[in-house]
């Protein structure tokens, strides 16, 4: 993919999705979904014009202002950004393509989520944390190669179903949301279900888990907690950034 190195003209409503996005991508580097320079975000353009989404080669964690993010269209043409956009632009793609719902959505690699994308099993809820999703993710389970074909992507997408996440076999998590904010709080979700059942499932004792049913009304009433989260983990972030947590960058990384 050729990049282009134009400024984008952001309006005001692009520059605060990408305000958030920002703070999305920081957050889940602290949060354990970091993978060197691995794993991005995107989210739909509000204008309806393709999606905004992190460029390669710097770490969740190392995003720090709008020029790390590429604008393309959802066929891969890059309308602006600076540096190399990701080959796995497709599994963004195809996912807006397919879910008008859906504005946000986030793929990387967590340690649990990427033992639990290697489980034939179901993800069984254990505790309280799988509250954003009444049935067990699905996975993908195509190839656990990169996903960097539109056709791929769209097989991917068809498999997530009307599920606002997924594993994609023996690779990776990914987490969608119908806002930046939705998105957040379902990959912390995501991941802490599955460190929840990785753990359980490794004891030598018997365990039960929530039909889908009482699943079902366990989560209903849930989506008032998504800004309530989403505010903690800004604060969780500024506090990280206050004390000069080494994870994070404090200037932008230059393009190479």
């Amino acid at each position: 993919m050729n990049s282009n190195s134009e400024t984008p003209a952001l309006t005001s409503e692009v520059r605060a999705e990408l305000d958030k996005l920002i703070k999305l991508c920081r957050v889940l580097e602290i949060e354990g979904h970091g993978d060197r320079t691995l794993g991005f975000a995107s989210v739909r353009d509000p204008h309806g014009n393709g999606m905004w989404i992190k460029r390669s080669y710097i770490a969740l964690g190392e995003v720090f202002d709008y020029r790390d993010f590429f604008h393309i269209g959802l066929d891969g043409k890059v309308f602006s950004g600076e540096g190399r956009c990701h080959g796995e632009w497709p599994i963004h793609a195809a996912i807006f393509e397919a879910r008008p719902d859906i504005n946000a959505a986030v793929h990387s690699h967590p340690l649990y989520g990427c033992v639990v994308s290697a489980s034939t099993e179901p993800m069984r809820p254990v505790g309280y944390q799988q509250i954003f999703f009444p049935k067990p993710p699905p996975r993908y389970e195509g190839s656990s190669e990169l996903i960097v074909k539109m056709e791929t992507g769209r097989v991917m997408a068809k498999a997530l179903g009307d599920s606002f996440c997924m594993f994609l076999r023996n690779h990776g998590v990914v987490a969608c949301g119908t806002s930046i904010e939705h998105a957040l709080v379902i990959a912390m979700a995501q991941e802490a279900a599955c460190e929840e059942f990785v753990k359980t499932a490794s004891g030598n004792f018997d365990w039960s888990y929530p039909d889908d049913e009482e699943q079902e009304r366990k989560i209903r009433g849930q989506d008032k907690n998504v800004p309530v989260f989403w505010e903690y983990y800004c604060r969780k972030l500024a506090r990280a950034e206050a004390l000069g947590h080494p994870i994070l960058s404090t200037e932008r990384i230059p393009v190479s």
